[in-house]
């Protein structure tokens, strides 16, 4: 809105409208089109003015008679700085000869009303004045012969949400600063009638970037947002804030203090602690709007906690891989090599897309299966309480209360239990839905895992995608987003899935291809290349992405590799290499494929594939030291093979 203060401070205004008593009278009243208001803005703040040029719509009805039978509709109306509202051409109101009217107004005025119902979007933040939408629907029976001043009461029908921010001296400049907010409703429809406001259903989980006004110094975080009384989904609104290319996402667990008509207030403190960015977030006041108290945030860049606060112990959202959670196939889809895989992307014209997915719909059929994704432990150790939330959708579905389960267990003792998820989405479409909040707070003080588990059947075999995984806890925290491994635990140094984005038809030759999920930071080479250029990425119906090697034939050599390096491990011991190996004919060996690196070729154990194109896993140690990982394929390989899922993990020194 473009009401000075009111965007700001909040506002009750007071329209005043000078009548005459018939709309033959010339009085002073009217303009050329109708009648002439003047205002008052009033505020507990001195100093509010309506801005030039500003658009308000009003309506007139006889009274009682409703919205629906207005004599004047939606008439627009320009306000000046002075406080005087001027009909726009062809738009004046004039009151009637006898009776009594009644008055509806808001702000921002828009020709797109059906129904007497406005459309509400907070998707951009980028000019708040023009989303501020205030209503008035409060001035009644005024006898139109006798109407002298007529005002109109506005209140706010949106919430605000305000950060104050400051720094101190080991932070050069907030310039650059940005806040999100994360997982709203953004769209809904404000009925001019009864002045009810309801969220658009699949808006509920969008991102809003704050408007921010960085000063060096200083800078302040606003945005205005549709109240959560609107979207019956809405339990919880996270905030994301970015520094210097790190980002902390902390979760205000209450979103019932997000009311109509209020404008939740922090005070935020940023910081440098041990070389990362660390946010302190002060009591909430509410100003100028409707007063109301909104409690404690406390947001650590660090993954650290505030005393009695409340924390991200653990996130993972699979924007870029499977991360720490590993799976357990209990039982394959016959025909299938695999269950969750991680997938993401951006089709042509769309929006980014990222998740977990589990299917066990293989060649157009359902096949009976079992797989856990389990997570990496989570220290709820010195917790009070926790909560898990998580995004998901399910299509395709069967029984999704018992094929769609979340599992939680110590890690001391290990015993799954199930756990219930609170909401579930439709089951028959793609369109997500949150989880919910799901109460730990019967492990708090302990260390756990949990796990989604997917379950299918020969008569329904669903697709489960799940993203944006969280546990916040409260009390003295508790865990750390990426926890330091114990000592003598391996360490991830690379993963390597050949892409995250399927190829396809398409077959990249690997030194052409650019698509390795680990292309900016390894290089990835076939030295046989040049004359030759036979080992490439490619994919089938039935296998994702994977490096193919081709065999020999009788008339042509097809000598190929696929050499990595690029890594440091000068800082670990214990190296280990696990790759899954597929051969496309049988009989084969998983040993004719050769491994070798700069300090010696490897002994690769000697194991028969048990089928054509089906993946198992090889395991070999490797020396300290290396600088590079090499497969080869030679004149042994008559049959082809296919890599995939590559890492190399370590021991810290």
């Amino acid at each position: 809105m473009k009401i000075s203060n009111l965007l700001y401070m909040g506002a009750l205004s007071t329209l005043a409208l000078m009548s005459c008593t018939n709309n033959d009278d010339n009085s002073e009243w009217y303009g050329s089109e109708g009648i002439v208001f003047t205002t008052a803005i009033q505020s507990r703040v001195s100093g509010n003015t309506w801005n030039a040029n500003d658009e308000v719509g009003i309506y007139m009805m006889n009274a009682g008679s409703g919205i629906e039978a207005a004599t004047a509709q939606n008439k627009k109306y320009i306000a000046q700085t002075n406080g005087t509202l001027t009909a726009a051409p062809g738009n004046g109101i004039y009151l009637p000869e006898s009776g009594n009217v009644d008055f509806i107004a808001y702000y921002p005025y828009t020709t797109s009303v059906s129904g007497n119902k406005l459309a509400v979007n907070v998707s951009d933040q980028s000019n708040p004045a023009a989303i501020d939408l205030i209503y008035s629907n409060g001035t009644k029976g005024v006898a139109a012969t006798t109407a002298t001043t007529i005002s109109l009461g506005f209140t706010h029908q949106l919430t605000k949400v305000t950060l104050n921010v400051t720094k101190d001296e080991t932070i050069e400049t907030l310039n650059g600063l940005g806040v999100n907010i994360k997982g709203i409703s953004t769209e809904g429809e404000f009925n001019l009638a009864d002045g009810t406001l309801t969220a658009t259903a699949g808006t509920n989980n969008k991102d809003v970037a704050m408007y921010i006004d960085a000063q060096g110094t200083t800078a302040t975080a606003t945005a205005i947002i549709l109240p959560t009384a609107a979207s019956t989904d809405q339990t919880s609104l996270n905030l994301t804030f970015n520094l210097n290319g790190q980002s902390f996402t902390h979760t205000i667990s209450d979103a019932s203090i997000f009311e109509k008509g209020t404008n939740v207030s922090f005070n935020a403190k940023l910081s440098i602690n041990n070389g990362k960015p660390v946010v302190t977030v002060g009591n909430a006041t509410i100003s100028n709007w409707t007063e109301k108290p909104g409690g404690d945030i406390n947001v650590d860049f660090d993954g650290g906690t505030q005393p009695g606060g409340e924390t991200v112990v653990f996130e993972e959202s699979f924007a870029t891989s499977q991360g720490n959670f590993e799976i357990d196939n209990k039982q394959l889809p016959e025909g299938g090599t695999f269950v969750w895989k991680h997938d993401a992307g951006t089709p042509e014209g769309g929006s980014p897309y990222y998740y977990m997915k589990a299917s066990a719909f293989i060649n157009k059929a359902p096949k009976a299966s079992e797989s856990w994704l389990i997570s990496p432990e989570v220290d709820l150790s010195t917790a009070t309480n926790a909560t898990l939330t998580f995004m998901h959708i399910i299509n395709h579905a069967g029984d999704m209360q018992t094929q769609q389960t979340l599992w939680v267990t110590e890690t001391s003792t290990e015993n799954w239990q199930q756990v219930t998820i609170p909401n579930y989405p439709a089951g028959n479409n793609w369109n997500e839905v949150s989880s919910g909040n799901i109460d730990l707070s019967a492990y708090a003080g302990k260390k756990i895992k949990f796990a989604f588990k997917y379950v299918s059947t020969t008569a329904a075999a669903a697709t489960w995608e799940v993203y944006d995984v969280k546990v916040v806890a409260n009390g003295e925290g508790g865990g750390t987003v990426d926890p330091e491994p114990e000592p003598g635990t391996a360490e991830t140094i690379f993963l390597e899935t050949c892409g995250q984005t399927n190829v396809g038809s398409t077959k990249y030759k690997i030194n052409d291809y650019t698509g390795w999920d680990n292309n900016e930071t390894l290089t990835f080479r076939d030295e046989f290349a040049g004359e030759f250029q036979n080992a490439d990425v490619r994919a089938t119906s039935t296998l994702d992405n994977n490096v193919w090697l081709p065999a020999y034939t009788q008339s042509i050599e097809k000598p190929a590799g696929l050499k990595i390096s690029g890594f440091n491990v000068s800082n670990y011991t214990s190296l280990s290499l696990e790759y899954d190996i597929a051969a496309n004919v049988t009989p084969a060996n998983q040993n004719i494929i050769k491994v070798r690196t700069d300090k010696g070729n490897l002994t690769i154990e000697s194991k028969e594939f048990a089928a054509n194109n089906k993946y198992q896993t090889v395991t070999v140690s490797l020396p300290d030291d290396i600088t590079y990982i090499e497969f080869v394929s030679d004149a042994d390989n008559t049959v082809g093979f296919r890599l995939d899922n590559i890492k190399l993990t370590g021991i810290s020194k």
